[in-house]
């Protein structure tokens, strides 16, 4: 009964598509665990999650884990990685020559502060287990976010070089770059809290979260024109 429910789950539906068939049974036990894993990790925490709970809901055997994944830390990772693939991120994943700008922007503050995430019920554990890691670090992920988000800052930067005519990214373009993903983060990470506690208008709803991605568009577009005429004065 349970394997017929979990093709209909949002983890399911994505292996469908990454994979590009209907999963096979290691496959289907592999996913499954990671959604069990998501919503045990994002309920309790890395440390308290236990590798038994995870297994029972996702109704597999204990070595389940160490077979897919080795044992509970790389579990943890990898659910980590699971807002980073591509199927996730459309940003990363755009044409520099061909996507303009704005268009640009948009994707990638979409990825950073999804819109409709009271609607995803994934996304919605994807944002807890970001706040429990931020108040409770579990020690274990090491350099994986880094790693997972290094091609989404690659392409940032694709897209700066050449609205600036640059061959490669230089100093101010590093600059830049880190900027344009720092006014998104405290919506994401960290500074949730106190931007709910502060003004939660900004960031309840889906009408208040499509309006800030509008808002972060504006803001990163005058930062662009800003180092354009910086560069074009220094010339």
């Amino acid at each position: 009964m349970l394997a017929k429910q979990s093709l209909c789950c949002p983890l399911m539906g994505m292996a469908q598509r990454l994979l590009g068939h209907q999963p096979t049974s290691q496959e289907e036990t592999r996913w499954r665990v990671l959604q069990a894993a998501t919503e045990v990790f994002a309920e309790v925490g890395y440390h308290a999650a236990t590798t038994r709970e995870i297994c029972r809901r996702a109704e597999v055997n204990l070595a389940s884990i160490h077979y897919h994944f080795g044992d509970k830390a790389e579990l943890y990772r990898e659910v980590f990685r699971l807002p980073f693939l591509n199927e996730c991120n459309s940003f990363a994943t755009l044409d520099v020559a061909q996507t303009t700008l704005q268009d640009a922007l948009a994707s990638f503050y979409h990825w950073l502060f999804p819109v409709d995430a009271e609607e995803d019920p994934m996304l919605q554990l994807f944002l807890r287990l970001h706040s429990r890691e931020e108040a409770e670090p579990s020690g274990v992920l090491g350099d994986a976010l880094i790693k997972s988000f290094q091609p989404n800052h690659q392409q940032m930067q694709a897209f700066l070089c050449r609205e600036f005519n640059l061959k490669k990214p230089d100093m101010e373009v590093d600059r830049l770059t880190f900027c344009l993903a720092g006014l998104a983060t405290i919506y994401f990470h960290g500074g949730r809290s106190a931007v709910e506690e502060f003004a939660p208008q900004l960031v309840k709803g889906k009408k208040a979260r499509e309006t800030m991605v509008n808002r972060l568009v504006a803001y990163a577009t005058a930062l662009i024109e800003a180092e354009r005429v910086r560069r074009a004065a220094k010339k």
